[in-house]
Order: structure tokens, then C-alpha cells, then sequence
């Protein structure tokens, strides 16, 4: 005779059959995948998404650091210490605000964040060997599509992997 799944079996199909257990893993998985990248070059994700912005936007206050990335000051504070000792970031005055200090890149950092970001690109290609270029586009406007229905924004992400 055959066998009957259990509720808890049945329960388990249907959880790990969602597209947001799916997701789950997904971003676990690409979160290893380029933890492992970064590592040897001492950085974690939160500075590399440090570096990424600054590369990409210029020099920024630690108020906009934390803004784009969807953090408290605090927190963004404690990623940059390691930035600043390692000497891939600096402060410097603000040409007009005299009491703001921005954050910006060391030639020393960006050299570093073009390593990172060349590694970065590794992961991504990996992912867009696996599903096809088409299916690689498709699932990118899809994700999109759902970071939007929850109201998150492309900017948020804009520090982020690309």
C-alpha cells in the first residue's frame, strides 16, 4: 500500500514550495557566495555596499550613507570604523555645511572596491551561467517587481551587489 504524507511532511512540501522559502535560500545563498569573495580582501557586505556607494555617488555624509542604505547612523558608523583604520576611506569638511564631514574614498579604497566589485561580477555571472541570459533579465525585472510591492526602492539597493 502506498504511503500517505504526513500533515508535517505535506506542511513541509508546501512551506519549501513557496517562492518566498525560495527567495530565503536564494539570498542565503548569495549572501555565502559573496561573503566568500569578500573575505580575503577583509571586507564584509555592509562595507563593500559602503564602498559601492561612495564609488558610485561620491563623497556622502554618514546621515546619507545610512539613508541609502536603509540604516541608522549608528550602524553605518560602526561599518566605516574598519573602513577609516584600513585607510580605504577618509573624512574631510564639507565645502558648505561646516559641521558636516563626508566620507570618501581613498585611492587606496578604490582600489579595493574595484577588486570587490570585480568579484562581485563573478557571483553575478555565475547566477546569469545558471539561468540563461534570458531567464537571467526575466528574473532581475522580477525581483524588481517584488522589491517595489513592498515598497523598497532601486536606491535602497543602489549600495548593494550589482
Amino acid at each position: 500500500m502506498p504511503r500517505t504524507p504526513s500533515s508535517v511532511e505535506t506542511v513541509s512540501d508546501a512551506h519549501e514550495g513557496r517562492l518566498e522559502h525560495a527567495l530565503w535560500q536564494v539570498n542565503r545563498t548569495l549572501l555565502k557566495a559573496l561573503d566568500d569573495e569578500l573575505n580575503p580582501l577583509g571586507l564584509t557586505m555592509s562595507q563593500f555596499g559602503t564602498l559601492n556607494r561612495l564609488a558610485v555617488h561620491g563623497p556622502r555624509c554618514t546621515a546619507d550613507l545610512a539613508r541609502d542604505a536603509g540604516m541608522r547612523p549608528q550602524t553605518v558608523a560602526q561599518s566605516l570604523a574598519p573602513l577609516l583604520k584600513a585607510g580605504h576611506v577618509r573624512r574631510r569638511g564639507h565645502p558648505v555645511h561646516k559641521r558636516v564631514q563626508l566620507i570618501e574614498l581613498t585611492d587606496q579604497g578604490r582600489r579595493v572596491w574595484e577588486d570587490a566589485d570585480r568579484r562581485a561580477a563573478a557571483v553575478e555571472r555565475r547566477i546569469q551561467e545558471a539561468l540563461g541570459e534570458r531567464c537571467h533579465q526575466t528574473m532581475c525585472r522580477d525581483a524588481w517587481k517584488i522589491v517595489d510591492a513592498f515598497g523598497g526602492t532601486a536606491h535602497e539597493a543602489a549600495g548593494g551587489p550589482h
